[in-house]
């Protein structure tokens, strides 16, 4: 394992990215303004501006090069990972892993607050070794063909060392964990969940209430939200080409979803900075990864990825009321070991970077008693 830097990007990339922005070919406008149909086209457009001749790429690569980067070499595939050092020696180690459209990046901040809790007004005792690896097809890490929880687990217990750890996902990210903590129960001394499978049997006679609103709410949301996972995971390849071939493009897809399932009451600045959301538009742009982004969705949905069907580990589920769902606690008891089910005041999808020290302090509770 070494570290380097995670990006470095040519000049000439740079200039050609800034070229293709501002010779983009809008679309005719519609009769209708704002969110309603779609990304706002007058947000775009101001986005693209700023992309084109005010955003600092080299400022950012900067700061992301200065994180502490590391790689491994597993099966024959350099992954990178972020290692956050606890300030305590001997401290329990937590992998954090992430979603779609997200980054690592989007788990800093969360992870600094874990690694470093006297930092942040907490005790050392509580502190953690972090690692975030890079998903696989994602920014920094090359796409592979093994299963990302297999990897994750042979990050952790054959290269780093760790005999048992703890793990916290949300998103496809909270997939990988739990097919992890069912393949390698030994391993896990819990799991922290932002989502949670469905269950492998279901008997609809035997549902709640609550299960039953839970289901329809999800329908609700497949109509009116689910194009982009139906198209991701059916035709991804053709959608990919356009993505990959024009910015604006690629921009108008993530950013509609950072506004629609974050809690920003339509208003993106009010949890993003410009500077932010241009940066993880640019890592999936430098790096040409939108396409691989989209293999787990196709993966899953073809029946290669492996199901999720009982985890014994204890598990907390945190649901952030304007996260993508919002489970009841009957409904993670039907596969997970549910030992703590908290509902957030605040947050959605995007609860690492919207709510660092909510989660932290959740991830914290649940797992002190399991050290």
């Amino acid at each position: 394992m070494t570290r380097a830097p995670v990006i470095e990007v040519p000049q000439r990339e740079i200039d050609d990215l800034r070229h293709r922005l501002h010779h983009t070919r809008w679309s005719p406008a519609w009769p209708t303004s704002g969110w309603s149909a779609g990304t706002d086209a007058a947000e775009l457009q101001r986005l693209c501006d700023y992309w084109a001749d005010g955003f600092d790429w080299r400022a950012q690569q900067g700061t992301i090069n200065d994180l502490p980067w590391e790689v491994a070499t597993i099966s024959g595939t350099a992954m990178r990972y972020l290692r956050f050092d606890a300030e305590i020696p001997d401290a329990l180690p937590l992998i954090l892993t992430n979603g779609w459209p997200s980054t690592a990046l989007e788990l800093v901040e969360c992870a600094r607050r874990l690694a470093e809790p006297t930092r942040y007004g907490g005790d050392a005792a509580d502190a953690f070794t972090v690692i975030i690896p890079a998903l696989p097809g994602f920014p920094f890490s090359p796409q592979h063909v093994e299963q990302n929880h297999e990897l994750w687990h042979t990050l952790m217990h054959e290269e780093l060392g760790f005999e048992r750890y703890a793990a916290h996902a949300g998103d496809l990210g909270a997939g990988i964990t739990s097919r992890i903590a069912q393949t390698h129960p030994e391993a896990l001394v819990g799991i922290h969940l932002l989502a949670v499978s469905s269950p492998a049997d279901l008997d609809p006679k035997t549902l709640s209430s609550a299960e039953q609103e839970y289901l329809e709410a999800g329908r609700a949301w497949e109509a009116d939200e689910g194009a982009y996972q139906h198209q991701q995971q059916t035709r991804p390849l053709t959608l990919a080409p356009g993505l990959a071939d024009s910015p604006i493009g690629l921009l108008a897809w993530i950013l509609e979803k950072y506004r629609s399932w974050s809690d920003c009451d339509g208003d993106l600045s009010s949890r993003f900075t410009d500077d932010f959301l241009l940066t993880q538009a640019s890592l999936y742009w430098f790096t040409n990864s939108i396409a691989s982004s989209f293999r787990p969705y196709w993966e899953f949905a073809t029946g290669r990825t492996k199901r999720v069907d009982a985890v014994p580990v204890p598990t907390a589920v945190a649901v952030f009321p304007y996260d993508l769902a919002q489970p009841p606690r009957s409904w993670a008891e039907r596969t997970y070991n549910v030992v703590r089910y908290s509902t957030m005041p605040r947050g959605g999808h995007f609860a690492p970077h919207e709510e660092p020290e909510l989660l932290a302090a959740d991830i914290r509770d649940f797992l002190r008693p399991l050290r």
